[in-house]
């Protein structure tokens, strides 16, 4: 079978010598797939090597010394989270068992002393992030924060394509992703020491909740598969490259003209059940009070308005009780 993700090299964009170019590959891929790998990011390798090796070694330390950090119980997403602490598979109301992995969770590492970040319509999403102390992981806050700045840099450059790929003006979502609530996450899927539950994945088959996500999963084992309409197929693995996926917020915002796609990450083979995987997460998210309603002038729109804030609350509400049922 043909590859349904493919592999579009950015720098004609960034570069400005084929920006037309790039702009087509990504169009194609959003309506058809709503994954693409890209290259010529201009992410500094030593950013993510940096990166990695500061989640690596958090992972690395005994389970108690993990857990200091564990994520406080107002709800929001900051901190440690242990191995099997929650089901993707859930959030599409599947009575999915627990992922097997564990995760780091950061948001918004840049300036928050405006108003706007306090407000009572921020609630927790601009929470203060918790940072392990330096004697148990040296460099992890200097790492992370690198990283996730990187990200920000890239997201708005992934949304100016986004925009021309839908004929707007290239800066057409500038204002409403320039206070985003993104977090960024680190997930270890240890070794695995016995079989899985049934129907126990690394993660569960789910759609992302916000605009779009990038990963970085190489050189860590493979895993990430995309349903392609009639089976699950391996997203192509590159060393240096990053895979985006669109959300569930974007194919609204677009009335369904790009697509959210069901993707999970598969157990290895049991042959490798001793290999790890770590991969790299950043779930971009616009703006809380941006307005997402249809983009799509030639059809009816199939969704009523809702902000960014609101409709990441819906769908975390819907795993909730998906969990609780």
């Amino acid at each position: 079978m043909a590859r349904v993700v493919p592999i579009i090299d950015l720098s004609g964009y960034l570069d400005a010598t084929d920006k037309a170019g790039v702009v087509d590959a990504v169009r194609e891929a959003c309506e058809k797939i709503g994954f693409l790998v890209i290259k010529g990011h201009g992410v500094p390798a030593e950013t993510i090597a940096g990166v990695i090796a500061a989640a690596e070694a958090f992972y690395a330390l005994p389970v108690e010394a993990k857990k200091k950090y564990v994520r406080a119980p107002n709800g929001a997403y900051r901190g440690y989270a242990e191995l099997a602490n929650m089901s993707l598979g859930q959030s599409l109301g599947a009575a999915a068992p627990p992922d097997l992995r564990e995760g780091f969770t950061i948001n918004r590492v840049q300036d928050k002393s405006d108003p706007y970040f306090h407000s009572p319509a921020a609630g927790l999403l601009f929470a203060d992030n918790i940072w392990p102390d330096a004697t148990d992981a040296p460099g992890f806050e200097a790492a992370f924060t690198r990283y996730y700045l990187a990200m920000d840099t890239l997201s708005l450059a992934l949304m100016r394509i986004f925009a021309l790929a839908l004929g707007l003006d290239e800066g057409f979502f500038d204002d409403k992703v320039d206070r985003h609530f993104s977090n960024m996450c680190a997930f270890h899927y240890p070794p695995m020491a016995e079989p899985p539950l049934p129907g126990q994945l690394r993660g569960g088959a789910h759609t992302d909740f916000g605009g779009l996500t990038l990963v970085h999963g190489s050189p860590s084992a493979a895993g990430l598969q995309v349903h392609n309409g009639a089976e699950w197929e391996d997203v192509p693995i590159e060393p240096g490259t990053f895979v985006v996926n669109l959300g569930d917020l974007m194919a609204q915002w677009t009335n369904d003209k790009w697509v959210s796609t069901l993707h999970r990450v598969a157990n290895p083979p049991e042959g490798a059940w001793d290999e790890a995987r770590l991969s790299l997460v950043f779930f971009h998210q616009p703006n809380y009070d941006t307005l997402i309603e249809s983009l799509d002038t030639d059809r009816p729109a199939k969704y009523p308005p809702v902000t960014s804030g609101d409709h990441l609350k819906r769908k975390l509400s819907a795993m909730r009780v998906a969990a609780a049922a």
